[in-house]
């Protein structure tokens, strides 16, 4: 059990990051939610800021220093920003990075056509580009760096990142390693490339396995790297569950989850960080949409662990409110808020299994059996490490093709009734029109989620009956009637995003992609012929 409070920090994702308006915006956010620290967090940062070889063309070199010198300038005047208002600054970038930027900066090291770096660069990346970087920012506190699965031998990659910590201690900085794309199984890299560094190296690995997505189990990689100092990374912004743009309450997860974490690794626990952005989308601010509450809530579960969801729900509500709510009122709210997560657990997964890419559904029926068969399972463990539909158990089959219908009819029932519940309650309470407006649309966009998903899980399941139990002429005539109904909820879904739809975010059109459904219902069919 822990017996102290562990930093907090913000990870910032988002290109906005470099205007200055911005920035004064999150630093506004950290004094608000009382964050300690500030992580500036971009793929191509550290590929950004490295000093340009000698080699580098004379026609590239002029504007690729430009850009790195205004890059600099830029982050000494937020680091000395941040000194004076007592906020730790980290940067975060990949450790093994790949851009064009890199081959144009460091030619020498990219003559041939691999793709991946070797251990000449990694050398001079991590042993001299890097600390020559903090070199000249003083006030960063340190590099979080986000490990992927080395193309070099083992040997050499431990010998590159002993250059990297004692570049960066010379510096005075700490290092923090990431476990972030590793491909291989049983997932040991972080582990071992932890083991040949000292002990002040910190560990960040993600409150779930391999992303955050609700009601999966926790990342039990947290309890195997016992003797380091550990963040761990929540992300509040939603890239596996609905991009701020879907109402998801956490609040339960949260304590369940930060409980968990204090148990298992007690003092070892030195940082919280939140995602608060996605750099690839960087027009949904979680800051405007209803799932604020997660942020709010987790601030305070950070200082107080035992503190009442209900309690911190009544309190974030205060500030939507026009005057004090009966508590009945604030009662039926929570009750939808929380509602939120048991729907969006059981809407974008089949039986605790994955059926989505970051929150969109499957390009095709390929990526789907992928995403399917991928190691990370809901916390449901009864359905979800059961084999799923095995070639030699039709009636398993059968009778998971009814849990699939049931589920899905579940999470169709929730939105609808959700939403109506709120359209019917929001219209008389003393609430600002603004939050009513957005808790509104929250559940609209919900349930049109939520019939693309029930839809196309529909056909899905039935295309993967036919290919594990063969020729059926009544499954095949299913699927082709599902398909049917596939496609014609395409077609409403275009007109609603031509009328209603268009006063909403057009990120939801990214989201719930009309011309992506078609091409998964279209590769469903085509695949039809060939089980």
């Amino acid at each position: 059990m822990s017996s102290q409070v562990p930093l907090l920090f913000l990870e910032e994702n988002s290109p906005t990051f470099w205007q200055w308006g911005s920035f004064l915006e999150v630093v506004r956010l950290i004094k608000k939610y009382q964050f300690n620290g500030l992580i500036l967090h971009q793929q191509t940062l550290m590929a950004l800021l490295a000093k340009p070889s000698p080699l580098c063309r004379r026609s590239e070199v002029e504007h690729l220093l430009l850009a790195r010198n205004n890059a600099l300038h830029y982050l000494q005047r937020v680091g000395r920003y941040c000194e004076e208002n007592h906020i730790q600054l980290w940067l975060q970038g990949e450790a093994a990075p790949n851009s064009h930027d890199l081959r144009r900066k460091f030619p020498e090291y990219f003559l041939s056509d691999t793709p991946h770096p070797d251990a000449a660069f990694l050398n001079h990346f991590f042993g001299e580009a890097l600390p020559e970087i903090l070199s000249h920012l003083p006030a960063v506190r340190g590099l979080r760096l986000s490990l992927s699965t080395p193309h070099v031998h083992p040997t050499e990659w431990q010998q590159a990142l002993q250059r990297l910590y004692q570049g960066l201690r010379r510096q005075g900085c700490q290092l923090t390693l990431r476990d972030y794309q590793d491909k291989e199984w049983p997932r040991q890299q972080l582990k071992m490339a932890l083991d040949g560094l000292p002990n002040d190296v910190r560990a960040s690995m993600k409150a779930t396995e391999l992303d955050y997505r609700p009601g999966f189990a926790n990342n039990p990689n947290l309890t195997s790297l016992s003797g380091y100092r550990k963040w761990l990374e929540f992300d509040l912004w939603g890239i596996e569950y609905g991009w701020t743009l879907l109402p998801c309450c956490l609040l339960d997860e949260l304590q369940k989850r930060l409980h968990w974490a204090t148990q298992a690794v007690g003092d070892e626990l030195d940082a919280v960080t939140i995602r608060m952005n996605w750099e690839w989308i960087p027009n949904n601010l979680l800051t405007d949409s209803v799932n604020e509450l997660n942020l709010y809530g987790l601030s305070q579960l950070i200082r107080t662990p035992l503190a009442q969801p209900r309690d911190i729900f009544a309190k974030w509500l205060e500030a939507h409110c026009l005057r004090p709510l009966p508590q009945q009122q604030i009662d039926s709210l929570f009750a939808i808020f929380l509602s939120s997560h048991d729907w969006m657990c059981k809407t974008s997964s089949l039986l605790g299994r994955l059926l989505q890419r970051h929150s969109q559904l499957p390009t095709d029926f390929e990526q789907a059996l992928q995403l399917l068969h991928m190691d990370t399972r809901s916390a449901n463990w009864a359905q979800s490490f059961q084999p799923l539909m095995p070639a030699d158990d039709e009636a398993l089959g059968a009778q998971q093709m009814q849990l699939i219908t049931l589920e899905k009819q579940k999470s169709r029932f929730l939105a609808e009734y959700l939403w109506t519940q709120v359209s019917k309650q929001l219209p008389a309470m003393a609430l600002t029109d603004a939050f009513k407006q957005n808790l509104i649309d929250a559940w609209e966009r919900a349930v049109w989620y939520t019939r693309a998903f029930s839809h196309a899980t529909h056909a899905f399941a039935l295309r993967l009956w036919i290919r594990k139990y063969g020729e059926q002429p009544e499954q095949r005539e299913q699927l082709r009637l599902a398909l049917q109904t596939l496609r014609q909820f395409v077609a409403d879904l275009e007109q609603w995003f031509a009328t209603r739809g268009s006063q909403h975010p057009y990120t939801f059109n990214l989201l719930l992609d009309p011309h992506r459904i078609l091409h998964l219902a279209n590769s469903l069919e085509l695949d039809n012929t060939a089980p």
